[in-house]
Formats: structure tokens, C-alpha cells, sequence
């Protein structure tokens, strides 16, 4: 019983094992047939003995060979296996044999070689032209290597770092401001991650692990949503606005008519005017559906900035310009002057002082109200709809200013002055 677990162990052990073992039995057998065989035909004892120890020798050299050439192809097929392994698919294996299993195990490695060469020749093309899409999308994408470290990234992404990527190169995630948390990518940084959304998705490429991150400027989805709640205000309020327009327009035109003192004209015309402009602003902008029906033409800039100041008598204003015209829709660019003012005047002590200008620089006409007031308590959240400091705001005005300049496809900015009490709103029109 032992003997037989032994022989059942020393034969599914191992091949090399089995081989050479059934050499060894095989051997021994033939060894002592052809020691009796002589003996049956009257050969003396050490001529039987010298025919077995010649037919041994014969037997052992030929097994020898044939276990070096079946094993010398096992490491060549494993050589082969782990060239596959590590994708290189140019080495190839010359068959061992010409027919048998062996042959076949070598020609189906050399077949999953070339297969898997040619898609990884594709899969390499699709790597390129995803590097290629890359560089052409105008959204900040970059590649992290296995090790979370930036490889690639796009011009987008150099102009959100405000610096070449490449010299961020190799830079950590956690040097780049990501976190991962619970396999999801996100900003480390609170301000940044409320203006930017991450995507990302894993692809592998030359036999390691890559995270594509794709990161999102969100403030455009919320700024249309944030433009749809307070435009239905708007919608609720411009039947009621517009019934009390025209009993105070029809007033204002008939004091006007029948006072001869112009200051009190002046200040009749101001509200009448006033009124016809409201009146417009709610008429055109009360359709929420549809983008601002602008009137773009050329303003006169003196008339434009006397009709400006003389709503705010009680305002010192100067004016400082360098444009004769500039173009804009009227009524509306009318609105945005006098909010911004409007929140100047409010940020304001007494005397209030306000520098109104018109530059040209390049292709843009640039218009800036310039305060001297107590600044902006809170730069980030300025033109979100319904957020205010003010007791008795609404929080919709700057907002309303920002979507008329964007759709005249300009820009409005405000900031606190670097070196003086007060703060600067600038707004950039096309020429």
C-alpha cells in the first residue's frame, strides 16, 4: 500500500518527475530482458550483463534527448507566454515539431500573439486619437499616471492652472488639489468645487492603469437656473408694474405741461422717462423663453452718461472718456448703469463719489463706475440670484446686469480696488 502511494505521488508531482521515473522503471525492465534474453540463448553472464549495460546506455541517451527537446519547447512556450504577458507580441516561437500536441499549443500561442498585436495596434490608435481629442476640447482635462501623478493634460487645463501643465508634470493628485473618496474624484479646495464638477473614467494604457478626469465648469447650468427662478418673478410682477406705469407716465406728462419752474420740469421728464423705460424693460424681457430682443446701435457717450447722472442729482459724479460712441441696446444698457449705480450709492457713505468712464481699448468698448464706497463683503457669491447683503434687496440686480452684457456677448466684472476704499464694476462691449 505504501509503495503504491509513493509511485501514485512520484507520478503526479510533477512531469519532469513522471518522466523520469517511468525512464528509470522502463529501463530497469528492458535492462533485465535483455540479461535473461541472452541467458535464454547460452550467452555467458557478462555477455548478457554487457548487451543489458549497452542497451541501458542506448535507452538513457535517447530519453535524454527527447526530455531536453519536449522541455527546451515547455520554456520556449513559456518564454513566449511571458513575452504575451508583458505585451510584446514581436517575439515569436520557431515550432519544436512538425505535427502533435506541441505543435498545436505553439501555433495557438503564435495565433493569440498576433491577435492580441493587432488590437493592441488598435487599442494604441484609440489611446492617440483620445490624446488627440484631448488637446482640441476647450474644457480642462488632464491624465493621471498608476501613480495618481499628472501626465497629460490639455491647453484648457494650463489656462485653468494659469501655467504651462507640463510644468506640473509628475505633480500628485493631492499637489493638483483632488481628493479621492470612495473611487470618486472631487476638488480639496470648497470654492473651487462649487464651480467645478469632476468626471473621470479609467483606461489602460501600455499596461498600467490611467485616470482620465474631465473637470466641469457648472456656474453656466446654475446661472440658468438661477436665471429661470428670478425671470419668473419678473414674469408674476410685470402685469402689475406695467399698470401702475401708465397712470404715473400719464401724470408725470401733465404736471410737466402745466409747471413753468425747470427744475421741477427737469424732474417731471426724469420720471416720465423713467417710467417709459421701465416700461420697455419689463415689455421686452418678460418672455423668459427667449433670448433679450437687443437693439444694438451706436450711443452718443456724453448724452448717454448726462441722462445716467441726472437721475442721482445728489451724486458728485465725474466722468473721464475717451469714446465718443460705443455700441449697446439703450434700454437695456440703461438698466444695467442704473443698478450698478444704484449699488454704489448704497455701499456708500455720504458724500458720495462716483467716477463714471468710457475707454476703447482694442475691440472693446470698456465702461467702468467706480466707487468709493465700503467694497464687496463677498466677491464669490455677487451674482447669484436672491443672495444680499442688504436689508431690503432682492438680490437680482447684478444678476440681471451680468445675463444682459453676456447676451450683448460682452462681460461684467466687479472687484474691490487693490490700494482704495470702494470697488470698480467693469463692463466690456464689442466694439
Amino acid at each position: 500500500m505504501k509503495s503504491s502511494m509513493k509511485l501514485s505521488c512520484l507520478y503526479h508531482s510533477s512531469l519532469e518527475r513522471s518522466l523520469i521515473g517511468f525512464a528509470f522503471f522502463s529501463s530497469t525492465l528492458a535492462a533485465l530482458g535483455c540479461y535473461f534474453i541472452g541467458q535464454y540463448f547460452a550467452f555467458s553472464v557478462v555477455t548478457s550483463a554487457v548487451i543489458s549495460i549497452l542497451f541501458l546506455a542506448i535507452y538513457l541517451k535517447l530519453f535524454i534527448r527527447t526530455y531536453k527537446k519536449v522541455f527546451n519547447s515547455f520554456n520556449r512556450n513559456y518564454a513566449h507566454l511571458d513575452a504575451i504577458l508583458n505585451e510584446d507580441y514581436n517575439q515569436l516561437v520557431k515550432p519544436s515539431y512538425q505535427a502533435g500536441s506541441i505543435h498545436q499549443l505553439q501555433q495557438s500561442l503564435i495565433e493569440l500573439s498576433e491577435e492580441l498585436f493587432k488590437k493592441k495596434s488598435r487599442y494604441d490608435q484609440h489611446v492617440f486619437l483620445v490624446y488627440q481629442l484631448i488637446e482640441h476640447f476647450n474644457v480642462p482635462i488632464m491624465v493621471l499616471d498608476q501613480h495618481n501623478k499628472l501626465s497629460y493634460a490639455n491647453n484648457a487645463f494650463s489656462e485653468f492652472k494659469q501655467t504651462q501643465w507640463q510644468t506640473l508634470r509628475y505633480a500628485s493628485a493631492e499637489q493638483l488639489g483632488l481628493t479621492k473618496q470612495d473611487a470618486h474624484w472631487q476638488f480639496s479646495d470648497v470654492i473651487t468645487a462649487q464651480q467645478w464638477q469632476i468626471r473621470h473614467s479609467e483606461f489602460i494604457e501600455q499596461g498600467s492603469c490611467h485616470q482620465l478626469i474631465v473637470m466641469i465648469d457648472i456656474t453656466s447650468a446654475l446661472r440658468e437656473s438661477q436665471l429661470q427662478a428670478w425671470q419668473q418673478i419678473i414674469r408674476v410682477l410685470g402685469h402689475e408694474i406695467r399698470n401702475s406705469l401708465t397712470p404715473v407716465t400719464a401724470m408725470a406728462e401733465n404736471l410737466a405741461v402745466k409747471l413753468t419752474e425747470p427744475r421741477q420740469i427737469q424732474a417731471l421728464n426724469v420720471i416720465s422717462e423713467r417710467c417709459n423705460y421701465l416700461n420697455e424693460f419689463v415689455t421686452r424681457y418678460g418672455d423668459i423663453n427667449k433670448p433679450l430682443a437687443l437693439n444694438i446701435v451706436a450711443i452718443d457717450t456724453d448724452t448717454f452718461l448726462k441722462q445716467v447722472c441726472a437721475i442721482y442729482p445728489d451724486v458728485a459724479f465725474s466722468c473721464v472718456t475717451d469714446a465718443a460712441t460705443f455700441k449697446a441696446d439703450r434700454t437695456f444698457i440703461h438698466q444695467v448703469m442704473i443698478n450698478l449705480i444704484k449699488n454704489a450709492i448704497e455701499a456708500s457713505t455720504p458724500p458720495v463719489k462716483i467716477t463714471l468712464g468710457v475707454h476703447k481699448q482694442g475691440k472693446v468698448s470698456c465702461i467702468t463706475i467706480d466707487d468709493n464706497g465700503q467694497g464687496l463683503a463677498n466677491p464669490d457669491n455677487i451674482f447669484v440670484p436672491f443672495y444680499t447683503t442688504k436689508q431690503q434687496g432682492q438680490g437680482i440686480g447684478l444678476s440681471f446686469c451680468r445675463n444682459v452684457i453676456e447676451q450683448h456677448h460682452g462681460s461684467l466684472s466687479l472687484a474691490n480696488k487693490d490700494k482704495h476704499q470702494g470697488a470698480v464694476a467693469t463692463i466690456l462691449l464689442p466694439v
